[in-house]
């Protein structure tokens, strides 16, 4: 099979075309308008000229096919040839590609695993801040985020710009973390000054129950104190009633003196009888605390306390 091209004389084929051209202005200008079908010159026109325009064209159409079938012969001998060379090429590119293929693949699985490695780095060194942020208070958030500041991306290669989206999402995370822990810090001590002034107060409180407590007690320490060396005067005994007049019988018997003389001498012998002290019943608490404000006293006294201001005003509002 020859793979010249066919020589032809394409200037002689054409020619045949060109007449076709040139009748062209003549056929335009009888057929170029539809004329009135109404009448029957007009009809006759037009199948006159349909027919005529009808020859032109198969015959036109006719001299394409012969001008052009050595070409197109041509043609199906260079697409067969061409095919048959591209199968050959073929034969040898493909397990060029194939092997291609298969270290592109390698490459991109290496380039997945080192991209998947890079990954988790970046958890590890950057977006692992978050975690550590957790339970910081201020002071430190503000040292982390001065850490966070100097994180170094660059060596993070395929994931570069993720490495730096994560720098940003972390300092972002610890400003607010760090806004939000400053506004706990603060009213957590508001809080406590205001636990700390309600502490205060109570405890002020009961020093002053405990002071008039403890007044209370020396005030009846003292009273009983002054009850004992004091104590309330006796009612004395009634008078005993003048016995009644012995009988006649009685007056004029003799008395028997000597069961009174006995009794005498009997009552002269037997030693006086002491006089028993007064008690109070008290319970043991009572008792203890009577014991240390006397124990308090007592220190009080040995310390001047006779001497100290408002000692004056203490004893006028201990004896009212």
């Amino acid at each position: 099979m020859t793979n010249a091209a066919p020589k032809t004389d394409y200037k002689g084929e054409l020619v045949k075309l060109d007449a076709v051209e040139q009748a062209l202005a003549g056929l335009r200008e009888k057929y170029g308008t539809v004329p009135d079908m109404q009448t029957k010159e007009g009809y006759d026109l037009c199948k006159k000229g349909i027919k005529e325009l009808t020859t032109y064209r198969t015959s036109t159409d006719k001299l394409r096919k012969e001008i052009t079938k050595p070409h197109r012969d041509f043609i199906d001998r260079v697409n067969q040839y061409g095919k048959d060379l591209i199968e050959k090429l073929e034969a040898i590119e493909k397990p060029l590609k194939d092997a291609k293929q298969h270290e592109d693949e390698r490459a991109e699985r290496e380039k997945q695993q080192r991209i998947a490695k890079l990954r988790e780095r970046i958890q590890v060194e950057i977006l692992s801040y978050k975690d550590t942020a957790v339970g910081l208070d201020s002071n430190a958030l503000a040292e982390l985020h001065d850490e966070a500041v100097n994180i170094n991306t660059d060596g993070y290669f395929d994931v570069t710009k993720e490495a730096e989206d994560a720098k940003a999402e972390v300092l972002q995370h610890i400003i607010e973390m760090h806004g939000r822990t400053l506004e706990k810090e603060r009213l957590a001590a508001e809080q406590a000054e205001v636990e700390a002034e309600r502490r205060r107060l109570r405890e002020e409180n009961e020093k002053r129950e405990a002071d008039q407590k403890e007044l209370e007690e020396l005030r009846r320490f003292k009273a009983e104190q002054e009850a004992k060396r004091n104590p309330a005067p006796q009612p004395q005994p009634k008078p005993e009633p003048e016995p009644a007049p012995l009988p006649a019988a009685a007056e004029h018997k003799p008395l028997n003196a000597s069961r009174l003389s006995a009794a005498a001498d009997s009552y002269s012998k037997s030693p006086a009888p002491a006089s028993k002290p007064e008690t109070v019943t008290i319970s043991r608490s009572e008792y203890d605390q009577l014991l240390a404000a006397q124990a308090k006293l007592r220190a009080l006294e040995a310390m001047g306390v006779v001497n100290w201001s408002g000692y004056e005003q203490a004893m006028q509002q201990l004896a009212a």
